[in-house]
Formats: C-alpha cells, sequence, structure tokens
C-alpha cells in the first residue's frame, strides 16, 4: 500500500505541478522528471506528499482534467518536452517583474483566445 502511494505521489505531484501553471499550456510544464521515491530529497518528497494531498481534495473532474493533461505530457514525443523544459527553465530565470509582465500577458491571451461561454436561456 505504502509503495504504491509512493508512486502515486510522484506522478501526481507532476500532474499538480504542471496544473499549476497557466492551465499547463504547452510554454510551461514542471522540468522535473518522475524520479524513483528513494532518488527524491526529503524536501521534494514532502512537496510531493503536499501536491498528492492537494489532488486527492480536488474536485473529480478536476483531477480527471489534470489527469488528462498528464497524460497527454506523457504521449509527447521526447524533443517535445525537451523544448517546453527548456521554456519554462527561461522562464523560471526571468526576474520576478519580468515573469508578472509575462504572466499578464499569457493571461490576457488566454482570456481572449477562449471560446465565449454558452448562451444563457
Amino acid at each position: 500500500m505504502m509503495k504504491g502511494m509512493k508512486g502515486c505521489c510522484v506522478v501526481f505531484s507532476l500532474a499538480v505541478a504542471v496544473s499549476l501553471f497557466p492551465t499547463a499550456h504547452p510554454a510551461f510544464a514542471f522540468p522535473i522528471f518522475a524520479q524513483n521515491w528513494r532518488d527524491l530529497s526529503p524536501r521534494e518528497r514532502y512537496d510531493a506528499l503536499q501536491n498528492y494531498w492537494r489532488h486527492q481534495q480536488l474536485p473529480d473532474d478536476r483531477k480527471r482534467d489534470m489527469e488528462n493533461r498528464y497524460e497527454r505530457w506523457q504521449k509527447m514525443p521526447p524533443d517535445e518536452r525537451a523544448r517546453i523544459r527548456q521554456n519554462f527553465e527561461r522562464f523560471r530565470q526571468l526576474p520576478p517583474q519580468e515573469r508578472e509582465r509575462f504572466q499578464r500577458k499569457y493571461d490576457k491571451w488566454k482570456r481572449e483566445s477562449e471560446p465565449p461561454p454558452p448562451p444563457r436561456q
């Protein structure tokens, strides 16, 4: 039981982390690779467990959405995932003000690119 939970923690920590970025847009993805539990530092284990517990608290539709995004991530070619990780690392290295400015621009783009909600009846 515990061994299965540990493996899930790593998988779900990646899934949760990916979902925390702007709707897991391909330009952002968590740069950590799924690892063996024993290879993680105590801090990484703690973070993985926190993410796992947070994931468990999500509504079912959010969990499904997150798991679907993670499956899409797994199916991407390795070079595409490497490009996404590289883009995210560049983003992380930006000064805080630049990251915030970029985030605001991204949020605006995302809002404008979403289809309008269906009309109410």
